[in-house]
């Protein structure tokens, strides 16, 4: 497939290319807001074609990936569908921002790139869920990030430009496997706070609540206290964890901690897993509407943090 990348930043230039090249896919175009930077990533990286208007990705190509600030993530996605284009969105669909009505995704090949989905500790552990259900997970996130006035990074504390602070960031993907794993929660109860200057949140911590009575606890840091991926899982007399989350140590399934590590480049996947479903005109494993769910949990929290952190149902259930 030939492809078209809207954006030009870290996760496009250490990923996003580099697995396209490595699964015999073309990335011929690329979208960038500066001409100059689009035009040095473009040819370092073998992209024939570049520039600041959206209409480079809306011809000669198969398939679009947007990789832009959340804001953008959107309108990005609606034009090229519209164009009748498959799309793979970087995550958070939108976050906290008011994405206007659903995407249209009823006849073209659209999803969020939750790549945690495809690891192989999180299938396992999903397979042991088949026969199992916990009362309590517990989900801890802590690393470092203190982006200065020049750092590209910095629009991550606007929440304008970003759609959140770290809960719509890092958090997004552990809201995302929390859903995957257990379904729509009944109830999100969240506090924010340890705000950059620009507005986004520091901290986060978020109680969802099943029916089913599972209770999940996450908290989500940008702090220099020493880095901590933690999801731990507890019911019946037993425990499960996945420390840290992305090593693919599992312990608490079998006698000995079982080790199932990722791909490096956990893009790789995602991108293969996406390939497919376009050619078959399958679902890709983290759709549209599934995405759309964890920024309904997002904005949850943030309604459960100004309401002076009283519960909040999402979705009216």
């Amino acid at each position: 497939m030939r492809w078209g990348i809207a954006g030009y930043g870290d996760i496009v230039t250490r990923r996003v290319l580099p697995a396209l090249r490595s699964l015999g896919e073309e990335p011929v175009a690329l979208w960038g807001r500066d001409a100059h930077r689009a035009a040095r990533t473009a040819e370092r990286y073998g992209v024939a074609v570049s520039g600041t208007d959206q209409a480079v990705l809306l011809s000669g190509v198969d398939a679009v990936y947007v990789a832009t600030p959340v804001v953008r993530h959107v309108p990005f996605a609606r034009a090229v569908l519209a164009a009748g284009l498959p799309v793979l969105v970087e995550k958070p669909l939108a976050g906290a921002l008011d994405a206007g009505a659903p995407l249209d995704v009823a006849r073209r090949c659209a999803g969020v790139a939750y790549y945690r989905r495809l690891a192989p500790a999180v299938r396992r552990l999903r397979e042991e869920l088949r026969d199992w259900t916990p009362e309590r997970v517990e989900v801890r996130f802590r690393c470092a990030f203190a982006p200065g006035p020049a750092d590209p990074m910095r629009w991550r504390s606007e929440p304008a430009v970003s759609g959140g602070g770290v809960l719509a960031d890092a958090g997004s993907h552990r809201i995302d496997l929390l859903l995957h794993l257990f379904g729509r929660p009944q109830e999100v109860t969240a506090a924010l706070g340890r705000r950059f200057p620009g507005g986004a949140e520091r901290r986060a911590e978020v109680v969802l609540r099943w029916r089913s009575g599972l209770r999940a606890h996450l908290l989500a840091e940008w702090s220099e206290e020493p880095p901590t991926d933690r999801f731990e899982l507890t019911g019946e007399g037993r425990t499960v964890t996945l420390d840290p989350l992305d090593s693919g140590r599992v312990e608490g399934i079998e006698a000995a901690p079982l080790v199932l590590p990722p791909e490096a480049n956990p893009h790789r996947p995602l991108l293969a897993d996406f390939v497919r479903a376009a050619a078959s005109g399958g679902t890709p494993v983290c759709p549209v509407p599934e995405a759309r769910l964890v920024d309904e949990v997002i904005v949850a929290a943030g309604r459960s943090h100004a309401s002076g952190c009283r519960p909040v149902r999402p979705w009216g259930n």
